[in-house]
């Protein structure tokens, strides 16, 4: 009987278009390098303009009573009352502000998950941040944890925080409105429910945003106004995302249409 030879691994990791484990890796190092360049620069920006625009603390405490002002007289200046109701469960909610290191964790999960979706939900990120920090130096806001007479505490202890300073560059604590723990919150559940698998997951990024809500309101970190004002620029950050992506999408037609019309060869 005639034997078939089976071609062994070696020879099919050696076929021109196949990705051998080093490309494999070679290709991720480089995607890695790329957006720890990316985050780099957009964020170091950011923390230089944010640093060096730090609003007067008179200018700051004036908008704070803007904002209170504006919820009392919708009937929705509730903070001190949700704080307090809250009281039992600060640490737990102190902890869940620092938002930080899940976001982190959570950019590496969606990468390794889903890289065209981790791109989509890495310039959400970015361009809410851009639009954000142009409020942060218009409308300089200070949390209510600053504003005195209002019953509202700093739970997590962000005092000291206030008074640092990263790499040279101050943290501004004027930065109130709008609420990016909220907003990035909201991005974070729109591309988490997207990749998630599980039931459990998806309902958790589903909830997510409202539980950042509630944490920055019970923590003294914001206002209610502030976290709308988040949602409010996410909102506008997808909004122009979309229709960038739709022009994107409809160039590729344009030139095949009038190349269509032209003349036709003989």
């Amino acid at each position: 009987a005639m034997r078939i030879r089976t071609p062994t691994p070696l020879l099919l990791a050696a076929r021109p278009g196949r990705r051998t484990a080093p490309a494999g890796w070679r290709g991720m190092a480089c995607f890695v390098a790329l957006e720890a360049l990316v985050w780099a620069a957009c964020y170091g920006v950011y923390l230089v303009v944010r640093g060096l625009s730090i609003g007067s603390e008179t200018e700051a405490m004036r908008h704070a009573a803007a904002v209170i002002d504006l919820e009392r007289a919708a009937g929705a200046f509730h903070e001190a009352s949700v704080q307090e109701a809250l009281r039992p469960l600060a640490d737990v909610f102190s902890t869940y502000y620092m938002v930080g290191p899940f976001l982190a964790g959570m950019l590496v999960w969606l990468a390794w998950r889903d890289r065209a979706l981790y791109r989509r939900m890495r310039t959400a990120l970015l361009v809410s941040l851009a639009i954000a920090t142009v409020v942060f130096v218009l409308y300089p806001t200070a949390p209510p944890r600053l504003v005195e007479g209002i019953g509202i505490a700093d739970t997590v202890g962000l005092t000291g925080h206030d008074n640092g300073s990263f790499m040279g560059i101050r943290f501004n604590p004027y930065a109130a409105v709008p609420s990016m723990h909220v907003g990035w919150s909201l991005i974070a559940g729109i591309y988490g429910h997207r990749a998630a698998r599980s039931r459990a997951l998806r309902l958790f990024f589903l909830i997510h945003p409202a539980l950042m809500t509630l944490t920055v309101v019970a923590t003294g970190n914001h206002y209610d106004f502030d976290a709308l004002a988040g949602i409010a620029v996410v909102g506008l950050a997808l909004l122009l995302l979309a229709r960038h992506r739709a022009q994107r999408e409809l160039e590729p037609a344009e030139p095949r249409r009038l190349r269509g019309s032209g003349p036709q060869a003989a």
